[in-house]
């Protein structure tokens, strides 16, 4: 037989096998064939958006290395850890308890591909100048509360110059994938910006955690997913930030203080017991947006802006918006202004030498990378700033979707600001609504961007939403839920009920709204085209026809509304004359 025969038949073999592998590859599932995946990987998310790992705080240490901190040391009992100069320094991946006190900080700094899981069981670190608990390098690591334990993480105002120029922005500051779970308590004290900073996800699927910090509270830029915990939150800016993506599926979640409660690029919310008291704008999708107290970049002036300077020269901490320098509305360009050149050799400029030579010290999977020999522990990488609060491509998708849970934001004295803000859709399939900002001011309970063809759309849960009928915006007509917006031209008190009734006089929802409203949006599953309603507010009621499913009348929808264009019916009635 010639060579050339058999070459062929290795073609065809070859060709045969490589069918198979396909096909394997392709439907293997269908044939009862297992997929084998690391539900840690990168890229990898179980459908609920959680994985086994975060989920899992049950996990066994009786094999863990054990940590005792002491003071100013720590005594180590295993393998994977050491100390240097007030820092207890985690090189490997494995797992790990730690208990006890400590003036310094925790670090993690392992392989890139490494999972890290870490039990807390009474830990209390406080560090002056740098992050209590510090995340340089891992692939992902899983910080467990252990049941009935007590631990604190506090950071002091100035923080080093090493720490600085890493980008270090939090009580607890992480590069990489961070998960904290287990049932135990958390406080986590900041006095230098955010009290938790991640660079890439934050997970937190359980745990008592209370945090307080002069900026964010959570400050995430590749997202932030909550499921079981119990969260508080003290801050002077966003509650919540969370970069690309917020998912709360449960838990119960309390932001008592902030400039803006949640905020992401998108925002889902599947459960959960949510309350809000802002400022400014409760729930924020801000894909794309701009604006004078929140430029996507964190370098915007005025809260919001991520750490940027106001006028007066303060961070955005503070709790009242700058005024702009005297003149400002009148300042001039230059009369020489369109006739200004770049240098001469501006198109020749070169960087300066090694400027793209930046080093990477993260180290190629399963590398042995040196130890710095100055730290002890390998230099720190600075190669995204954890400021950024947004994409910068003006075009992503942005959304609120809210499907289920309890959700109540607060505002007592904000001025034009939203309940609910998205700068795409709000789309509501489900939960309980309510939202009270006062009634003067420019508020809006509920902004969309209409204006860029975005729809609010209502097919489910209930919603009692108050505020301002200045610049109030109906509901899509593409919703298949009834939904009336009523406005009224003089002010209800705080504390003022409304309350939504059928044609035979039963409740359908009620409330007490803790703050002055104008206009209030209400629905309910139980609200049919065709039948009348009455909105009573506080003695005053009207009947309303829900002649469309998305309606709107009152003695303000004569007036100017806001920028919605969702096609609801601008009704009479004068809701008792305009007497409140």
């Amino acid at each position: 037989m010639s060579t050339s025969r058999y070459f062929d038949r290795i073609c065809i073999v070859i060709t045969v096998i490589a069918l198979i592998i396909t096909t394997l590859f392709v439907f293997g599932e269908n044939l009862g064939l297992n997929k084998i995946v690391d539900e840690d990987a990168e890229g990898y998310e179980a459908p609920s958006g959680f994985t086994t790992n975060d989920m899992n705080a049950d996990w066994n240490d009786t094999d863990a290395t054990v940590i005792t901190l002491l003071g100013d040391s720590a005594d180590i009992s295993g393998n994977g850890a050491y100390t240097y100069d007030n820092k207890v320094v985690i090189s490997n991946a494995g797992k790990y308890v730690i208990s006890g006190d400590f003036s310094g900080s925790i670090i993690v700094d392992a392989y890139n591909s490494s999972k890290v899981f870490i039990k807390l069981k009474g830990v209390n670190v406080y560090c002056e100048d740098d992050a209590a608990f510090i995340v340089d390098q891992a692939d992902k690591v899983f910080l467990t509360l252990a049941d009935k334990s007590d631990n604190t993480f506090e950071s002091g105002a100035e923080y080093s110059e090493e720490a600085l120029s890493d980008n270090t922005g939090g009580a607890i500051f992480s590069h990489d994938d961070l998960t904290i779970n287990g049932s135990g308590s958390l406080a986590i004290t900041a006095s230098y910006k955010h009290g938790i900073d991640c660079n890439d996800k934050l997970v937190i699927t359980g745990g008592n955690i209370t945090i307080t910090a002069p900026q964010d509270g959570i400050h995430a830029n590749d997202g932030v997913n909550i499921i079981g915990a119990t969260l508080t939150v003290h801050a002077s800016d966003d509650g919540i930030s969370g970069g690309d993506s917020i998912l709360i599926a449960g838990g119960t979640i309390a932001i008592d203080e902030c400039y803006e409660g949640i905020e992401a690029v998108t925002v889902e919310i599947r459960d959960g017991d949510i309350t809000i008291e802002c400022s400014d704008d409760g729930i924020n999708a801000n894909g794309g947006s701009g604006g004078f107290g929140g430029m996507p970049g964190g370098g915007g002036m005025g809260p919001g802006g991520g750490g940027g300077m106001n006028f007066d020269g303060k961070n955005s901490g503070d709790d009242e918006r700058p005024e702009p320098p005297v003149g400002f509305d009148n300042m001039e360009r230059p009369e020489n202004f369109e006739e200004m050149e770049p240098p001469e050799d501006f198109e020749g400029m070169e960087p300066p030498e090694g400027f793209d030579e930046r080093p990477d010290n993260r180290g190629a999977e399963n590398e042995d990378r040196p130890k710095d020999s100055d730290s002890g522990f390998a230099n720190r990488n600075t190669e995204s700033d954890s400021d950024s609060d947004s994409k910068e491509d003006g075009d992503e998708e942005t959304w609120i979707h809210i499907s289920g849970g309890n959700i109540t934001v607060l505002n007592s004295s904000g001025r034009d600001a939203d309940g609910l803000d998205s700068n795409g859709d709000i789309i509501i399939t489900g939960g309980n609504i309510r939202i009270s900002l006062t009634g003067s001011g420019g508020n809006n309970a509920i902004d969309y961007g209409s204006e860029s063809g975005g729809v609010c759309e209502i097919s489910g849960g209930t919603v009692i939403a108050c505020a301002s009928s200045s610049m109030a915006e109906e509901f899509s007509s593409s919703s298949t839920q009834g939904v009336i917006l009523y406005m009224f031209s003089d002010e209800a008190e705080s504390g003022t009920t409304v309350t939504l009734s059928d044609e035979d006089e039963n409740t359908l929802l009620s409330w007490d709204v803790p703050y002055s409203y104008t206009a209030v949006t209400i629905s309910c599953g139980d609200m049919t085209v065709g039948n009348d309603y009455t909105i009573t507010v506080g003695d005053n009621a009207e009947t309303i026809t829900l002649d469309e499913i998305s309606t709107t009348s009152g003695e303000g929808s004569q007036q100017g509304m806001g920028s919605g264009f969702g096609g609801g019916h601008r009704g009479g009635g004068n809701f008792g004359n305009g007497k409140q």
